[in-house]
Parts: C-alpha cells; sequence; structure tokens
C-alpha cells in the first residue's frame, strides 16, 4: 500500500499554467436547503430517551391562559426542538465504510510512516532505511487489522439481526455493506404521455399535480348508474360518515377529535434535489412518517372488512388441537373439530384471497372491490393477478377473472413478500429464486470482500455466512423441500466456497472437507435447525393464530390423490424430529419452554450433522472400494447379438434402443 511519499508524487513537482473560470456557488433558496434530521435511532436507548423527556419537561414554560391554539403549538415545537438537540443531536451524514469510520487510526498510521520518511530524506543512514521500512509495514499491518476488524464486525451485527429476525436492522446493515450506489434522477411523462420532461423544476411541478390528482379523488357516480345498481334493504347506520368508525373500535370521542385534528387541513409538499414544490391540499391517505398511520390505516382496514358480506365464499379449515400433530385420524370426527374461515392474507395495503373454484374468485372479487370503493380506495388491476393451482394430475381452463371490467392477468408464479407462489405447489421456483438472490449478493460484495487480498480469509467466510447465506436461506423455516432442492442449494454453498478458498477442481477436494476447512455447516443442517426453531414458535402460539391453525388441521374438502401424494409441511418436519433423535410423541411438551427447546434444537441439529459427514465419508470409501476391486466380467448375452452385460438393466436398455421390435 504505497503512499504519496513512497512513489515520489509529493516530491518530484512539475510547473505548469493553468486557466481556471471560478464558477458562482448556486444560490439557495429557504424552499430548497435541506433540512437536517434528527437522530432518533438514539431513543431505543432508554438512558437517552429519559434524558430527553426530562428536557422536554425542562423546556416547556407554564401555558398562557389567554394563548391561542397556535401559541401552544409552538411553544411545544421549540420545547421538543431544543430537548432532541440537547440530547440525541443530528444525524450525522458519512459514508458507511471501513476507511471512514477509522479515519482517525489510519491517520495516524500514515502519519508515522511519513514522519520515519521524512528523516530518512534528511538523514539517509541504513538505520533510518530500517526504521522506515518497519514503519511501511506496521502502516500496512495496522490498515489491514482495522479493515478486518471492521468487516468482522458487521459481519457479527448482521448474522445477530438474521437470527432474531429484525428485518430493518439486517437491510440497513446490507445496504451498508454493498457500499454507495449512483442515483440519477430520472425523467417523468406529462399528463399526455407524449412529452418527455428533463428539466428540475418540470419533474418537481409534474409531481405536485400527480400527488395533489391521487390524494383528493372525487368520486363522480353518475345517476343511471344509481337507478341500475340492485336495491337492498335500507341499512341506515351505513350513513354514518367513516369517521364513526373509529367510535365503534372503543374509541373516546376526544381521540377522535384530535386524530381529526390532525388531519384536517393537511397539505403536502413534494422534495425533489433539496427543491420542495408549493403546497396542495390533502383530503385523503395519512400522513407518511405519522406514528398515528400504521394504527389508522388497521382501524381502516378492520372497518372495511367488517363491511364484506358473511355469505362471501371462503376456504374451510378445520382443526383441533388435541392429541399428536401427526395423527391425522383425530380430525375425522366432525363433531370434535372446530372449523374456521380463511376468506384473506393481508399484509399492510397487499392481500391475497383465496378461492375454491372460479366462481368463488370471481364473487369474492367482485365484493371486495365494491367495498374498497365505498371506502374511497380502488384495486389496481395492473398489480393484481390472478394464479391457479392446479390438482395433481390435471390442468385447469383460464378463469378470465374481471375487476371493473378489466381482465386480471394469470400468471404461472408470483413474488408475495419475498417468496414466490407457483400454481404447482412446490418450493422450486422459491429456491431457484433465492438461488439468483445469493449470486447477486455474492458479486456484490466481490470485489470488496472476497477478492480483497486485504482481508483474512476467516473474514470473508464471516462475511459469507452473514449476508450470502441468509440471503440464500430466507423463509427456509416454511419450506417443504425435496432431495433434489437440497442438492441444489448445497451445490451452491459448495461452489462459493470453493471460490473464497480458493480449492481447485483438480484437488479432489471433498464436501466434508471444504466444509472442515471453512469451519461451516452444511446447508441441509442449517434448515433444519431454522424449520425446528419455527415449529417450536409455532407450538408457543395462541390456539386462535392462523400458523398454528394451519399445523394442527387441514382443508375441509377436498381429498389427497392415492399413490405418491405432494409431501406436507408436517410429514417433513416428522422426519426432521426423526433425524434429530427428538421424540416425535413428546415434542410439544418440549416445545412450550423455549430454553429448553433451543438446547434440543442445538445438540439435534450437531449429531444430525456429525451423522451426515460420517455417512458421506463411509459412502466415498465404499466407492472408493468397488473401484479398487476388479469388476467380474458380464454374463448376461444378449440374443440378437454377441453382445455381454453385467445387468438386465443393461440388456433391456439395449434390446430397446438396438433390436426394437418391428411394426
Amino acid at each position: 500500500m504505497p503512499g504519496a511519499d513512497d512513489c515520489w508524487t509529493d516530491h518530484r513537482l512539475l510547473i505548469s499554467r493553468l486557466n481556471f473560470k471560478t464558477q458562482r456557488p448556486p444560490r439557495r433558496t429557504p424552499d430548497s436547503i435541506p433540512h437536517r434530521r434528527f437522530d432518533c435511532d438514539k431513543l431505543r436507548n432508554p438512558q437517552l430517551a429519559q434524558n430527553f423527556r426530562e428536557a422536554c419537561e425542562r423546556h416547556l414554560v407554564d401555558p398562557v391562559d389567554q394563548a391561542s391554539v397556535e401559541d401552544h403549538w409552538t411553544t411545544l415545537r421549540d420545547a421538543m426542538t431544543r430537548a432532541a438537540e440537547e440530547t440525541i443531536g443530528f444525524v450525522s451524514k458519512k459514508n458507511q465504510d471501513w476507511f471512514d469510520e477509522n479515519d482517525g487510526t489510519i491517520s495516524l498510521l500514515i502519519e508515522a510512516k511519513r514522519q520515519t520518511r521524512l528523516i530518512l530524506e534528511n538523514q539517509p543512514t541504513a538505520e533510518n532505511k530500517r526504521t522506515h521500512k518497519q514503519a511501511v509495514a506496521d502502516c500496512q499491518r495496522g490498515i489491514r487489522e482495522v479493515q478486518n476488524t471492521w468487516w468482522q464486525r458487521k459481519a457479527a451485527d448482521i448474522q445477530n439481526y438474521a437470527d432474531q429476525q429484525d428485518l430493518r436492522r439486517f437491510y440497513a446493515a446490507t445496504k451498508e455493506v454493498f457500499g454507495p450506489t449512483r442515483s440519477s434522477v430520472g425523467s417523468l411523462k406529462d399528463v399526455n404521455g407524449a412529452t418527455t420532461i428533463t428539466d428540475s423544476e418540470g419533474i418537481l411541478s409534474r409531481w405536485k399535480s400527480h400527488f395533489e390528482n391521487l390524494l383528493n379523488d372525487q368520486a363522480n357516480t353518475p345517476n343511471d348508474l344509481i337507478r341500475m345498481t340492485p336495491q337492498y334493504p335500507v341499512r341506515h347506520w351505513m350513513s354514518l360518515p367513516p369517521r364513526a368508525s373509529i367510535l365503534g373500535f372503543g374509541c373516546p370521542p376526544d381521540f377522535v377529535t384530535l386524530v381529526r385534528g390532525l388531519h384536517d387541513g393537511m397539505v403536502g409538499r413534494v422534495c425533489h434535489q433539496s427543491s420542495l414544490s408549493g403546497p396542495f391540499s390533502i383530503n385523503g391517505g395519512l400522513k407518511q412518517g405519522c406514528v398515528l398511520a400504521p394504527t389508522c390505516f388497521s382501524l381502516y382496514t378492520a372497518a372495511m372488512l367488517n363491511e364484506i358480506p358473511p355469505d362471501t365464499p371462503t376456504i374451510d379449515l378445520q382443526f383441533r388441537m388435541d392429541g399428536g400433530v401427526f395423527n391425522l385420524a383425530r380430525l375425522r370426527p366432525k363433531t370434535k373439530t372446530t372449523k374456521t374461515l380463511l376468506r384473506e392474507m393481508q399484509y399492510a395495503d397487499d392481500n391475497a384471497t383465496p378461492g375454491q373454484t372460479a366462481e368463488d374468485l370471481q364473487r369474492t372479487a367482485t365484493t371486495y372491490n365494491t367495498v374498497l370503493e365505498r371506502f374511497g380506495m380502488q384495486v389496481n388491476t395492473d398489480k393484481t393477478k390472478a394464479l391457479i393451482q392446479h390438482p395433481p394430475g390435471q390442468i385447469l381452463p383460464n378463469i378470465n377473472t374481471t375487476i371493473n371490467k378489466h381482465t386480471l392477468e394469470e400468471v404461472e408464479q408470483f413474488s408475495y413478500l419475498g417468496s414466490i407462489l407457483t400454481s404447482t405447489p412446490t418450493c422450486k421456483k422459491d429456491v431457484e429464486n433465492r438461488i439468483r438472490a445469493a449470486h447477486s449478493a455474492y458479486g456484490r460484495l466481490s470485489c470488496r470482500v472476497f477478492n480483497n487480498h486485504a482481508l483474512t480469509m476467516a473474514t470473508k467466510i464471516m462475511v459469507f455466512q452473514a449476508i450470502v447465506l441468509s440471503t440464500l436461506l430466507y423463509a427456509c423455516e416454511t419450506w417443504t423441500l425435496y432431495r433434489i432442492d437440497i442438492q441444489s442449494l448445497e451445490r451452491f454453498q459448495q461452489y462459493k466456497l470453493r471460490q473464497i478458498l480458493k480449492i481447485p477442481w483438480e484437488s479432489h477436494t471433498t464436501n466434508v472437507a471444504v466444509l472442515n476447512q471453512a469451519s461451516v455447516t452444511s446447508v441441509e443442517a442449517t434448515i433444519i435447525h431454522h424449520r425446528l426453531r419455527w415449529a417450536g414458535h409455532v407450538q408457543r402460539m395462541e390456539p386462535f393464530r392462523l400458523p398454528k391453525i394451519m399445523l394442527y388441521g387441514e382443508l375441509a374438502n377436498g381429498t389427497r390423490p392415492r399413490g405418491a401424494p405432494k409431501l406436507r409441511y408436517k410429514d417433513q418436519l416428522k422426519r426432521t424430529l426423526a433425524l434429530t433423535n427428538i421424540d416425535p410423541s413428546s415434542w410439544k411438551q418440549t416445545a412450550r419452554d423455549r430454553a429448553t427447546w433451543r438446547r434440543a434444537v442445538h445438540h439435534g441439529t450437531t449429531a444430525f450433522e456429525e451423522k451426515r459427514k460420517e455417512n458421506e465419508e463411509a459412502k466415498r470409501r465404499r466407492r472408493r472400494e468397488r473401484q479398487e476391486q476388479p469388476r467380474p466380467p458380464p454374463t448376461l448375452p444378449c440374443e440378437l447379438c454377441p453382445r455381454l452385460f453385467h445387468h438386465r438393466l443393461g440388456l433391456s436398455s439395449h434390446i430397446r434402443h438396438k433390436h426394437p421390435p418391428r411394426r
């Protein structure tokens, strides 16, 4: 790592003539000045949160009786702002990189090397030359140690976030590790879609008009359409305004008035390249970043779902919490089972609606669209897809589901919440998608980590486990895998580990040796560990939770085909318990205590991994022994030619291809 003083860039100067034209700095208007943000993440610290509360109370003055609402708000705002400046401070903008975060340490190392260089220039003796050489080596060694320490700390943090399922911090830390990205200002189309807008002012104006129309949608229903609508019995409570729904959830009137006061008269502005547009009114929607927004949206969604008629088609589930999970005979007595309805599966504003037949799905889609329109919302028909899961051995025709005379696109697979749903109920496409994502994560870190000679092999393995393997095995605890799927995942792990460890294929290194050299657990053992921990978590859930109902129940309608039906999650869980030496008949009692279950899972997974390695080594020894033993001569002759065969399978294949029957 040569510096400026080692390659003579600062000591062999050149004289040149340059002509610079000074450029006037851009004038910033009050609207274009970027606003500083408080570092609110520090409030997760209980001590800082308490200091912030005390500072707010200290800065709050006694209210004036004759003061207006605006005066009260100004007093509260100023007090909270001063308290935040004193306790939590502002977000400091810095590049998330090992070099920037250790700037002080690196500067000291370079300065020590520079001083020895200056001494060598003034007194070029053998002792000073050795001292300078040692300083250069110390500087290089220190910088490599700083880089390794930073990557190890980041990898440990990311692995901890992944184990705790803290996706917010996991993605934030992963974004820092991947490094800075280039952001470009995209162009926009005008209202008619004919002209492309490229200037900053035009883009800002276009965004303003877009959000102004989007957030102030007014329904204009023609009278003739209202007369054509089928008439139902009048329900007078439906004439109440939507805000009355909050009162139905037990919220006091004062709270409802407060929530209305926070949203009535709301205005918004669009920020583009540190420039703000003019204000525009917002008559619908919630404030972005408001702490009440998720709660209000949940109440709004619950009120909307209560409007779904009870006769809407659903998926019927039957379950029974007593007895063993794997004893499906307990579900046969209909008088001892409980039925529940699966109508919708919602996550934020994304909704998945199932149906047993094409008619049921069309009726459900029409009902949801009607209720959404009444509540001022609309279905995005471009993003809404229809997916058919075909029964085994059957191909169903297209269903042609329509919403507002728009036929939904029917797809073979659909990405939902990071997973791939397919028309065939298997995890093959999901596994392929995870492998592609892991390949991408590995490629983005190749130059910074895996091909970086300054990092140690242990650091590279830590980053590989924390980021690449976490990306590969996302949601693996819910997969129902076949042997071919596990082989695909293990093939990816072996391929990348051999790249990191620089193991060529000519060395004939076994997979077990690669895992031992990297001190990494196999993919199959990792999946088993995640699956058992998830099963214990579901077992500790309340009985009304949908995951536990799905684990202890089945579909009320339909039968499984004969022969070799699809593998179920229960079947795989039972096999997993047997592989890890956990009794399937008593695992429920063990899983009730979290600490006891985690110990059992850890010991069982460790025993499985050791046994798997022993089986792989034994299989390899048997294969090598067969290769060393002389092969007996073939004894099965072909009746149509003089060729001999060792096995009947080879003989039958030969006859089928070389001597086919004449027609």
